[in-house]
């Protein structure tokens, strides 16, 4: 994978209000404070956790991975949904006194516009580029937002969700945490909402933040995985297989490397999120 010293061009930044620390819910939800979910992010290797919610889960996850990189540790990631905020993470390096530049120094990232340039980057290039840079953790961002383009069937993403789902499990005993962040999205065909349900069925840990009746946003563990259960869903028990693919090879080509993050794209908007 190679590094250049640009940012991936086009890229929209959004300023959203800061999750609570701390939230209180009712019911069967579990609740949990948003600075132990990113401790247990950062600290144990071997996880996958998913994030989705209200558009505010891309400012905490950036706030996740400032954390996991705290100590000089690298982080790659992969976004399919341009909805990667590099201003974040230099507003954390400057308010722990840390050199802004050194800390972007460590952030790669890769792009992928189809489900075919996701899988790529994720099953063929993540796994061994996290071993080049001496690193354990990625977050993949929007990793379904293509696959609910119907220029590819509905059985062809599943197939590719299942593989995945595998790649997953096999990085993760390698050391490697993950973080998956999307929106709550319900999609047409309702069909394809499916993947949604299979995703969350294939990770460790399922969080979720969402508003209460009093607008106020609210951070809860919806689901823990066992080991057996992930899986179980990662060798493909499901109605659909694990059948092979013919990858797109225009597709294939697209997006086969991750960019390194220049410091003077933050530097020219450090005042802005």
């Amino acid at each position: 994978m190679n590094k250049t010293s640009s940012i991936f061009p086009g890229m929209h930044h959004h300023r959203y209000p800061s999750p609570p620390l701390s939230v209180e819910l009712s019911g069967d939800a579990v609740p949990v404070r948003s600075e132990g979910m990113i401790r247990s992010f950062a600290e144990k290797p071997g996880k996958v956790f998913l994030l989705y919610g209200e558009r505010p889960i891309f400012q905490l996850s950036m706030q996740m991975a400032a954390h996991a990189m705290a100590d000089g540790n690298s982080l790659a990631v992969v976004d399919g949904c341009n909805r990667f905020d590099v201003h974040t993470l230099s507003r954390f390096a400057r308010t722990r006194k840390i050199d802004p530049n050194k800390f972007l120094n460590h952030i790669f990232i890769s792009r992928g516009f189809t489900c075919y340039q996701m899988e790529q980057a994720i099953t063929h290039k993540l796994p061994s580029f996290l071993s080049t840079i001496h690193s354990h953790t990625a977050l993949i961002f929007g990793l379904l937002d293509t696959f609910y383009d119907e220029q590819a069937s509905l059985r062809e993403v599943q197939q590719i969700l299942q593989r995945l789902l595998v790649s997953f499990q096999k990085m993760k005993t390698t050391g490697a945490s993950l973080l998956l962040v999307c929106l709550e999205r319900t999609v047409a065909p309702p069909e394809r909402n499916q993947l949604f349900a299979t995703l969350k069925k294939g990770v460790d840990r399922v969080y979720k933040l969402d508003t209460n009746e009093r607008g106020t946003l609210q951070l809860f563990l919806e689901s823990q995985q066992t080991a057996a259960a992930v899986q179980f869903i990662a060798r493909g028990e499901t109605n659909y297989g694990t059948d092979g693919t013919n990858l797109h090879q225009p597709d294939r080509r697209g997006i086969v490397k991750l960019v390194k993050v220049s410091p003077r794209t933050a530097q020219r908007r450090s005042g802005s999120v």
